[in-house]
């Protein structure tokens, strides 16, 4: 047989696409360097500390923080669009009850494009519209799909709470505290954009061929159901728990790391410092950790951080905590369960994801790369009773 011989050489094909820079974005800058986050040229750590998940998702939405006024319609408009549609409630209630939320948020994505009349991506005009019908569907249908998951009635949102208040409330059917919802605000409000992710990439590919936001989103949704895009906070809870029942942290973490293991939760592809999320995380679980608990969540992770870049600073390796170190934690401490968080992570990104697709209709142009073909070439066809 004759293989077909490619006319690249090996540093010439980008495998995975590492180290490509395929598109410009204004949208978010991580600089990886220095360990820190930019929506809009606005860091982060500011955003956490004083602004709402209205005024984020504005900002990443349109390209700066709205007035009052601008700012009370978005909102209102938010409120106005998350009543449950009676047809995406009965396609949830036609899952089996422990399916996973997030595939139930990828079909549901996909079926709101059947309900609005007018999906297709060409013929809308008003873009912000149908970009905040699907941000404030999506805690409606991840609630949902989260008590269909425990067997328990679902809720519709309320009027008289706030984006942040009724996505807890439809979660759990209590009105939360002050604290619960600035906690979970501020972890939606950092992880609303990150770059080029696997599923950021992925929402501006489909895009790009002109569908509509429904579809981008839906197919971006199903990236982060992948092992390594979007779960690893659930597995930090079980490293937590066999950190804990191992009696020795050290010798656990050590022990791990020399048989070849993981410490999931620790290192990343772009930062060569601490993950600026993963820092804000932390400070959300420590405001959340009574100081009288024992051997609580926050002292095991502490440990097991410490430990781990103990390690690495040995094997002088520039590996630090990343966002998903402390912010499996936090859901924990907020009362969810290990099977939403990522979920929780798709309820951020979605405006991001949202974001991205009003930034590339600006181009109009599709994502076609190339591959190498090395296959084989010239194979005669052989007739099925000579095989």
């Amino acid at each position: 047989m004759n293989h077909f011989d490619t006319s690249k050489k090996p540093e010439d094909i980008k495998q995975n696409m590492q180290d490509i820079i395929v598109d410009t974005t204004g949208i978010s800058w991580v600089d990886g360097d220095n360990g820190r986050l930019f929506y809009r040229g606005i860091n982060i750590a500011e955003l956490a500390a004083h602004a709402s998940f209205e005024e984020t998702a504005w900002l990443l939405l349109v390209g700066k923080l709205p007035d009052k006024i601008k700012l009370d319609a978005f909102s209102w408009g938010l409120r106005n669009m998350s009543s449950s549609q009676e047809k995406i409630i009965r396609i949830i209630k036609e899952f089996p009850q422990h399916s996973k939320p997030l595939l139930i948020l990828q079909t549901a994505l996909a079926a709101l494009a059947s309900i609005d009349r007018n999906e297709n991506y060409l013929e809308e005009e008003n873009f912000i519209e149908k970009v905040m019908r699907i941000i404030a569907q999506t805690p409606v249908v991840l609630s949902a799909a989260y008590r269909h998951y425990l067997g328990v009635p679902l809720l519709e949102p309320r009027s008289d709470l706030s984006f942040v208040e009724n996505f807890i409330y439809m979660l759990f059917g209590k009105i939360p505290t002050k604290n619960q919802s600035r906690c979970m605000e501020i972890a939606l409000i950092i992880q609303m954009d990150h770059g080029f992710t696997p599923s950021t990439f992925i929402a501006r590919s489909v895009a790009s061929t002109q569908t509509n936001f429904y579809s981008a989103t839906s197919a971006a949704v199903g990236a982060l159901t992948g092992n390594l895009h979007g779960g690893t906070s659930a597995l930090v809870i079980e490293l937590i728990k066999n950190a804990k029942n191992s009696g020795n942290v050290k010798n656990y973490i050590y022990n791990l790391l020399n048989s070849g293991g993981k410490v999931v939760g620790m290192g990343h592809r772009i930062y060569k410092t601490m993950d600026p999320r993963a820092i804000i995380f932390k400070d959300l679980l420590s405001q959340l950790t009574s100081k009288d608990e024992k051997e609580n969540d926050f002292n095991i992770l502490l440990e097991i951080e410490q430990v781990a870049r103990k390690y690495f600073e040995e094997k002088m390796l520039p590996i630090y905590a990343n966002v998903d170190l402390w912010s499996g934690a936090v859901y924990k401490k907020l009362g969810i369960q290990p099977v939403l968080y990522s979920a929780i992570f798709a309820a951020a990104r979605i405006v991001g994801w949202c974001a991205h697709i009003l930034e590339l209709r600006q181009s109009n142009k599709i994502y076609y790369p190339e591959s190498e073909y090395v296959g084989f070439k010239d194979i005669p066809y052989v007739p099925l009773e000579q095989r």
